[in-house]
């Protein structure tokens, strides 16, 4: 059953993917509301959310009085359906783009953004080196990203977790140094909020 429970959060699936995609909403609908205060979106915005799951964050993104673009990609088929379904007003009026796929085997052709974020993503990155490159590959300079991570703590108890990469923020901060980011700061509740600039 845990087995069961860390293979859905990592990437869900069938009727128990339905579950944690509405686990996903209630639990990350705060964390969601302060990625979006701490990004700052302005009018032209190019923004790219990795494992973008339902799609709440970028429901919420294009529900704003501000004008921009939002892109996203997650490796669940159904997570695809169900944020491009949340999101279909959007998409329609080509104010979103969700694409479905590994980010880090995903050619964005050239694509630059100016603010990236990721919320809960990072556990199940085996290297964050070559993923943090992949994203500063994609950014405009001057480009801000932003993180939501649990503290890895909380991935110590739970049977669901055991195969999660549990980084300290001291890791990921090192990483994204030596990446070539920049102006690295983070703030905690519940969870690590970080920023980095290129």
């Amino acid at each position: 059953m845990f087995e069961l429970l860390g293979k859905q959060l990592r990437k869900p699936s069938g009727f128990w993917g339905k579950l944690v995609a509405k686990m996903m909403d209630k639990r990350n609908k705060k964390i969601y509301l302060e990625i979006i205060r701490m990004l700052n979106v302005e009018n032209g915005d190019r923004i790219f959310e990795i494992g973008y799951g339902p799609g709440l964050g970028i429901n919420l993104l294009a529900n704003s009085d501000i004008i921009c673009t939002i892109h996203g990609i997650d490796f669940s088929e159904l997570m695809y359906k169900k944020a491009s379904k949340r999101n279909k007003i959007f998409i329609d009026h080509c104010l979103v783009n969700l694409s479905y796929g590994d980010l880090l085997t995903t050619d964005f052709k050239r694509e630059k953004f100016n603010k990236i974020f990721c919320v809960n993503v990072i556990y199940y990155w085996d290297d964050l080196s070559i993923a943090f490159k992949k994203i500063i590959s994609m950014m405009n300079h001057g480009g801000m990203f932003c993180i939501f991570m649990t503290h890895e703590k909380e991935f110590k108890q739970p049977k669901f977790a055991h195969d999660f990469c549990k980084y300290t923020i001291e890791n990921v901060e090192l990483e994204l140094k030596n990446a070539g980011f920049s102006k690295i700061n983070h703030t905690f509740d519940n969870g690590y909020f970080i920023t980095a600039f290129k």
